[in-house]
């Protein structure tokens, strides 16, 4: 599961829809602070200056506590407010606005689906990092190809992927170090290329207990316009999280 030097700050309404999002960021290895208001955040934001890598708020928040927040507790998070994700339905304009106008740039629709409020709470943590780091931030897929080692096949189903590599659900996976052929198909066309097992993740061994059986692989060689179809594919899915003036 993957470690992060930082924390994310959760600062929450009064109905409290961002709680359980919190639970499950600290379940998934997010470390989280939760705030119930904005003069809490700002405490929280003093203490741990410099160590808040992502910042979550509800879309409903009120224009004057948005103000406020930016005023506050944006100076404090690493990123400042590139690093602000706004979670729920589509803001008004007017909160738009000012967000993007601030240089905000995220939005959550829905922190229900887990793996979505995983990525990108995890892809505003690592603004202002190595693009190594940025590079291996992997997004949600539900892909089902065959990978070949050898004259071996087996059948997958690309549960993450990264320009860097990807995560393959399958029982019995293949062993670390071993050399696969894949061959991913995209919307736009296929990834075709070299990987190498970095990871196995069985019942047994559980390299990462936040995911299926299968295994981690790393791309080695890829094809043709394989690199840019991937890196299209991921800056495509990322857009659905992008706020919008």
């Amino acid at each position: 599961m993957a470690a992060y030097e930082r924390f994310a700050l959760i600062l929450d309404s009064e109905s409290a829809p961002l709680g359980r999002a919190a639970v499950r960021l600290i379940e998934m290895g997010i470390d989280v602070l939760y705030a119930a208001d904005v003069d809490e955040a700002a405490l929280l934001a003093r203490q741990e200056a410099q160590r808040l890598g992502a910042l979550l708020f509800p879309t409903g928040i009120e224009v004057a506590r948005l103000e406020d927040l930016l005023e506050r507790v944006c100076p404090q998070l690493s990123a400042g407010t590139r690093a602000l994700v706004a979670v729920g339905p589509e803001a008004s304009p007017e909160r738009v606005e000012l967000l993007v106008a601030s240089g905000a740039q995220w939005r959550l629709p829905d922190p229900g689906v887990e793996r979505e409020l995983r990525y990108v709470t995890a892809a505003a943590m690592a603004i202002g990092h190595v693009d190594e780091r940025r590079k291996q931030l992997r997004i949600p897929s539900q892909i089902e190809t065959t990978v070949f080692m050898g004259r071996h096949r087996k059948d997958v189903l690309v549960y993450d992927l990264s320009r860097g590599g990807a995560y393959l659900a399958a029982e019995n996976p293949f062993l670390e170090g071993s050399s696969l052929t894949i061959d991913i198909v995209l919307p736009a066309g296929r990834v075709v290329g070299r990987a190498e097992v970095r990871n196995a993740n069985t019942a047994d061994r559980l390299v990462r207990p936040d995911v299926p059986e299968g295994m981690g692989i790393a791309f080695q060689r890829l094809e043709g316009a394989s690199e840019h179809l991937l890196r299209d594919y991921i800056e495509d899915w990322l857009d659905r999280f992008k706020l919008a003036s």
